[in-house]
């Protein structure tokens, strides 16, 4: 169970960082702002580089189980792409104070586990026949490229134009996959 005190201190963390940006908001503000001590947060986090890691793996894709049909996965993408436009100036704001490559340092582990589950249980085996470093390049490829589409597109986009985001992943999951 995720403790009711790490939650309140990252919706604290979130609504600093949107209203001073990730690299002015100091451990201070977040206490400040959901009115707990800086104990408290050193109790649950090293810094707010390790708050930004727990927001990612708790609030984006703790959600993901273990087994998955390409019908799960294609609503799986979808649902990602919705929790992150549901804080999407959260995240468009650490995306650029942190840059593209912090980010993905954070949420590459679970995307690469995503989209390798994706490959191994859903691609009949008789097409692709994948040796295993040639799966692991198409897991890096995909991994990669969903990462750097998400990140580069809240560079560019004040919003998300979900409604197009869904219908365009749609499309790539029923013409490619």
């Amino acid at each position: 169970m995720v403790s009711k005190t790490k939650e309140k201190l990252a919706e604290a963390f979130k609504t600093v960082v949107c209203k001073k940006s990730f690299t002015k908001t100091t451990i201070a503000d977040i206490t400040k702002e959901c009115g707990m001590t800086r104990e408290n947060f050193y109790y649950h986090f090293r810094d707010k580089y390790d708050i930004l890691g727990w927001v990612c793996r708790h609030q984006l894709v703790a959600n993901i189980p273990e087994k998955y049909d390409k019908k799960y996965v294609e609503d799986l993408i979808i649902y990602l792409v919705r929790k992150i436009n549901e804080d999407y100036k959260f995240y468009r704001t650490v995306v650029r104070d942190v840059g593209v490559e912090q980010v993905r340092k954070e949420v590459l582990p679970y995307i690469r586990k995503l989209i390798y589950r994706l490959i191994d249980e859903t691609i009949d085996e008789n097409v692709w026949r994948m040796r295993e470093e040639k799966e692991n390049f198409a897991v890096d490829f995909f991994s990669d490229a969903f990462i750097t589409f998400l990140t580069e597109y809240m560079l560019e986009n004040e919003k998300m134009d979900e409604k197009l985001m869904v219908m365009n992943f749609h499309f790539l999951f029923t013409q490619f996959f």
